[in-house]
């Protein structure tokens, strides 16, 4: 037999191959498992509804501010619109005030004759229109209150001012500036010589010549208190000016007013005559303030009526 022939290739041994792990099966309980899917579907939706209810409550929230600013808008349109109203009726009685302040010159240059208690109280008054300040404590609280407080302020002040100004107009229409009749001047204020006796004697008036007849005027507003015969003064009126004036018209043919009569300047009283203690036809006129006699001439406002004498 023929020997065995030995191989010399080298032998591989092949590892049996790796073997493939197979995955060991998990079990779930089925409960959490359920729970668990379901928060994870609703947590989305969740927080959109948390979302939606903080933009709604936002949302809400801004319409509630947008309804107060609209509110305060109003108060505020209704405050202004007041104050605008009450400025309007300040400016219109500022300016009132301000022409009824007016006087003619020559008036006042009678009244400045005038004894001063008559004029003192006007004077004040009136000086109060140039201090229309801010009151105390305006500047504190809201611009509105500030401005109401001033505004309730000035109208106090323009009530004392009004009613100075009404004061110096009635004082104004009481003041004796006018001539009593149209005539010549016969007869001065002051010490002369009685045409009857020759005498000297205080003449307490003017005399004013001039027709028998002749309308009489009042020379300033006031009541008639008296007209009625009076001693040598004939037929007199007396009428009361208030601001303690007083006029009188002696020696007079006629009345045209009675007692109680309210007249203003140049309203006719009588008529011209020589009753009582006369030497002719003229009109005895008198000016009385308190218990005083003053000097007609130097309350006229012009001078009309020249002397004769």
């Amino acid at each position: 037999m023929p020997p065995k022939r030995t191989s010399l290739a080298p032998t591989i041994t092949v590892p049996p191959a790796a073997a493939t792990p197979v995955p060991e099966s998990v079990t779930l309980p089925l409960g959490p498992t359920l729970l668990v899917l379901s928060l994870m579907v609703a947590l989305p939706t969740s927080f959109a509804g948390f979302a939606e209810w903080i933009a709604v409550t936002e949302i809400g929230k801004l319409r509630l501010a947008n309804a107060r600013l609209e509110l305060e808008n109003t108060g505020f349109r209704v405050a202004a619109a007041q104050l605008s109203e009450q400025i309007d009726i300040l400016e219109y009685e500022v300016s009132e005030l301000a022409g009824r302040a007016e006087i003619d010159p020559s008036l006042l240059v009678s009244m400045d004759r005038l004894p001063d208690y008559s004029t003192a109280r006007s004077m004040e008054s009136l000086e109060s229109l140039d201090s229309l300040d801010a009151p105390d404590g305006a500047g504190t609280g809201g611009v509105f209150t500030r401005l109401k407080g001033l505004l309730g302020a000035m109208g106090d002040r323009l009530t004392l001012v009004r009613r100075g100004i009404a004061y110096r107009e009635a004082l104004a229409a009481a003041t004796p500036i006018v001539w009593p009749a149209e005539g010549w001047l016969s007869a001065s204020y002051g010490y002369r010589a009685d045409p009857f006796t020759g005498k000297r004697d205080f003449h307490p008036a003017i005399d004013i010549s001039t027709q028998k007849g002749q309308p009489v005027q009042a020379t300033a507003t006031g009541r008639v208190l008296s007209a009625r015969r009076h001693g040598n003064y004939g037929n007199l009126i007396e009428i009361d000016h208030g601001f303690d004036l007083m006029t009188r018209y002696g020696h007079l043919a006629e009345f045209a007013v009675e007692p109680g009569d309210t007249v203003e300047r140049g309203d006719v009283i009588g008529y011209v005559g020589a009753t009582g203690r006369a030497t002719g036809y003229h009109v005895h006129y008198e000016i009385w303030v308190g218990d005083r006699t003053v000097d007609p001439m130097r309350l006229f406002a012009t001078p009309d009526i020249v002397s004769t004498d």
